[in-house]
């Protein structure tokens, strides 16, 4: 049994997740905080951009479109039921994209420019390209500009043509519609003619072989006498004449359903498609499945376009395909085997036929053997009669055929002269001036940011130098060395004293900050405002009440004496090297709860005097008489006298000014405090700017809270109250 205490707790897991976001927004707070210090960046940068647009879409010529609509027919008017030359119908997709392909064609845009008047060719360059020094040929410009668009789920096309010229425009696309039809036109009409002549010439061949046999045949019966035999033999050779016709009729069923399963088996053999096979195709099996397949491939084709694979919508379409493309598949195995079935018979029939023909003329053989050649010239005459019957009636149809004008598509709307350009698109380039202007500005006042590889934020401190921030200290307008070390007392700037009274605040929440009686302030390299930190912290402490002391132990560029102004040279140095007594060399009361206690000089071995048992009786001896006292120590960077500092006091302040040092050293530098087992305290973010500070405490870029900082009014100013 797994006990209660086992099982996950859901509040940790919330928790963590609430974390986590905190982290995210916090981090992406911080980012908005860069881009809001360097917004100047970020504007400039965004008017550039969009005054760049503007140009553009005012210097950008003004281009207009003429569109015409035409409907591309299934197959034209049967005015006679006669097969056409050349096919035009639509039957599946890869007719229509070649009608496309037709429209698209060179031979289409010359003849459009053939029909153009002078003037209009000479107005067509100008949609050439202006930097050429040779102007662009009428096709070029009209291939460029024309635009063939098929719309979804129709056999309709616009013809589109962009150009300066609204008149030309739509001059063009009509022009290109037009030409379209006629081409259509001009090319059945050619392709019958010429069908008319080949026809002619085959006619005229097959005519003097019918002459030839018929000549043959008169003069066979001369020679042979065969009219009595006819006469006698009137039995046999009636049945002959049937037997004769029947093999005639069977012999070119098998010649005809051996073409056709030939066909079929080469047709397999090279792997293609039985239903383009016309005999196959027009089985009535066939027929009705190869128009379904044709249109679930078009209807699959625009599903992909519109859904991705998986999606219920293009798996039913998919589906649907399989399952016709399968009956199809069928249906075509059946025609085969059906054509295969057909031939069999043809060839069994054949067979019979001409072995019973065999016997009769081997019975009449002995009759009239001559009767054998009389009847081949005889049936050689009637077939080629036959064949050039057909002939002679195809050649009239397809000559009537090619008279009568069908067409193969049909203009719906003619293209008119538009009035408002489609080039520029003055709305997108305005929009993405703006989108642009506000991504590249944002992200270039970022980059700016990120140049400089300066702990810049709140962050920074907390998680990459994992310290906890005590507070966020504005910048300080420039002011005397004296005026910013007491800069709480003299309640110059709010926001400075409200910023000190966090840290103490901050100090007061945890119970080493509370305890914590003897504590050093340091940082990772000179200039970062350390001493400024130490002394207005001591203030701080001493306006709370508390006895404060603050010592000055950089005994290599001490600076306390001067930031208080005080006369006393003596200090620390003479206390450890020189024996002088705390209470000979403590400035009382510089303020109110404060006492200072300067450097008394630079010492030439520092870590030597920290490390002296005058310099421990010192720190006992404070630690007795103050309830504060704040050691300003050197940045740990420069020289190594935190360290030795360090193992005297209870905890430790880091200062980081902001956007100077960099994350690395100061990295460094808290390694090196923390191999000390001294509580870390927390750090503190110096010289941020009033905006900056403000972002940390209310989450909003650019919000400041100054008017909390503003003191009260007077109780002059005060509104009396009406009683």
């Amino acid at each position: 049994m797994i006990s209660p205490t086992s099982q996950p707790d859901p509040g940790d897991e919330t928790g963590a997740s609430a974390e986590a976001e905190e982290g995210i927004q916090r981090m992406l707070g911080n980012i908005s905080f860069m881009v809001w210090e360097r917004k100047w960046y970020a504007i400039a940068t965004f008017l550039v951009i969009v005054l760049a647009a503007g140009a553009y879409a005012y210097l950008t010529p003004r281009v207009y479109q003429g569109v015409a609509t035409v409907q591309v027919l299934k197959h034209g008017p049967q005015v006679l039921r006669v097969a056409d030359v050349v096919d035009n119908n639509i039957t599946s997709e890869s007719d229509l994209n070649t009608e496309i392909k037709v429209l698209e064609s060179v031979a289409i845009i010359q003849n459009v420019v053939a029909r153009l008047t002078p003037d209009e060719v000479k107005l067509l360059p100008d949609a050439g390209s202006r930097s050429s020094a040779e102007p662009p040929s009428p096709v070029e410009v009209i291939y460029r500009g024309r635009k063939i668009v098929l719309q979804r789920l129709s056999l309709i096309v616009a013809i589109q043509f962009q150009h300066p010229n609204p008149r030309i425009a739509a001059r063009v696309a009509n022009l290109l519609a037009t030409e379209y039809i006629a081409y259509n036109t001009r090319l059945r009409v050619e392709e019958s003619m010429k069908a008319v002549d080949e026809l002619k010439d085959r006619a005229d061949q097959q005519r003097k072989r019918v002459d030839d046999l018929a000549n043959a045949l008169q003069g066979f019966r001369q020679r042979g006498n065969l009219i009595s035999l006819v006469q006698s033999k009137d039995i046999v050779t009636e049945k002959l004449k049937a037997l004769n016709m029947m093999t005639t009729q069977t012999n070119a069923r098998l010649k005809e359903s051996e073409v056709r399963w030939n066909q079929v088996q080469e047709w397999t053999k090279a792997g293609g498609d039985l239903s383009e096979l016309p005999f196959i195709a027009s089985q009535p099996k066939v027929a009705p499945l190869v128009q379904q397949v044709t249109t679930l491939k078009l209807a699959f084709a625009q599903v992909t376009e519109r859904y991705k694979p998986k999606h219920p919508r293009w798996i039913e379409a998919a589906n649907a395909l399989i399952k016709a493309r399968a009956e199809l598949k069928l249906a075509l195995t059946a025609a085969a085997a059906s054509i295969k079935s057909e031939y069999e018979n043809a060839a069994q029939n054949d067979d019979a036929s001409r072995k019973a023909l065999a016997d009769q003329e081997a019975r009449s053989l002995e009759m009239d053997k001559s009767g054998v050649e009389y009847e081949n010239l005889e049936r050689d005459l009637r077939i080629n009669e036959q064949l050039l019957e057909s002939m002679i009636v195809r050649m009239r149809e397809t000559s009537v055929s090619s008279s009568i004008e069908t067409e193969s598509a049909r203009i719906i709307d003619r293209a008119i002269e538009s009035s408002k350009p489609v080039s520029p698109n003055l709305r997108l380039i305005l929009a993405s001036g703006l989108f642009g202007g506000l991504l590249l500005g944002g992200g270039l006042a970022l980059g700016i940011a990120m140049l400089r590889d300066g702990i810049k934020t709140p962050f920074q401190i907390e998680h990459r130098l994992q310290l906890p921030l005590l507070g966020v200290i504005p910048r300080v307008k420039s002011k005397a060395l004296p005026d910013r070390a007491q800069i709480v007392a003299d309640g110059s700037s709010r926001a400075i004293t409200e910023a000190f009274l966090s840290l103490y605040s901050a100090l007061r929440l945890t119970a080493e900050g509370r305890e914590a009686r003897l504590l050093l302030v340091t940082s990772t390299l000179p200039g970062e405002g350390k001493s400024f930190v130490a002394t207005n912290l001591a203030l701080t402490f001493a306006a709370q009440g508390f006895h404060t002391a603050v010592v000055d132990c950089d005994l290599r560029r001490p600076n306390l004496q001067q930031s208080f102004g005080l006369a006393t040279p003596t200090g620390v140095v003479q206390v450890c090297q020189e024996g002088a007594r705390l209470g000979d060399v403590v400035a009382k009361n510089v303020h109110p709860n404060l006492d200072v206690i300067i450097a008394g000089g630079q010492a030439k071995n520092p870590i030597q005097l920290f490390n002296s048992p005058a310099f421990a009786g010192l720190v006992a001896e404070l630690a007795q008489r103050y309830d504060r006292v704040v050691f300003d120590s050197p940045p740990v960077a420069a020289v190594s006298d935190a360290l030795s500092l360090l193992p005297h006091m209870h905890g430790w302040i880091y200062t980081v000014r902001y956007s100077q040092v960099k994350l690395q050293a100061a990295q460094q530098g808290v390694r090196r405090l923390q191999s000390i087992a001294v509580p870390a305290l927390g750090a503190v973010l110096n010289d941020a700017g009033t905006g900056a500070s403000s972002d940390y405490f209310t989450g909003q870029p650019g919000t400041t809270v100054k008017k909390y900082y503003e003191p009260p009014a007077r109780v002059d100013d005060e509104v009396p109250i009406r009683r």
